[in-house]
């Protein structure tokens, strides 16, 4: 089954948020970016709004939150991250689990059809 368009941009987001991450000497799995995605997008105080497409201003700003949280390495709440993605990946079915973040992502990046 092919990717969804919303589907290939969360991917398209993911890798460049890991490439900055390497360009600022942090390598980051995509796993844990997608934690880190979700988790910034469902911040209502980030003001991602649910109900329509991101535009190219909001991938922006998704990145930057994203890379500010991930290279903050002396913030609590990224190992609190690390430790989910850690149980996620160790004790859930490994097979399901990256189709739904990228999933539940998408449901909430892609516009809502009414």
């Amino acid at each position: 089954m092919p990717p969804t368009q919303a589907e290939s941009v969360i991917r398209s987001i993911i890798r460049e948020i890991g490439q900055e991450c390497a360009v600022h000497g942090e390598i980051v799995s995509e796993t844990l970016i997608a934690f880190m995605v979700k988790a910034v997008v469902l911040d209502p105080s980030n003001g991602f709004n649910m109900d329509r497409t991101l535009m190219k201003s909001d991938v922006q700003n998704l990145v930057k939150l994203c890379m500010a949280r991930l290279l903050d390495t002396k913030n609590p709440s990224l190992d609190t991250i690390k430790m989910q993605v850690y149980f996620d990946m160790n004790y859930t079915n490994r097979g399901i689990l990256p189709i739904f973040i990228l999933r539940t992502i998408s449901y909430y990046i892609s516009a809502k059809k009414g």
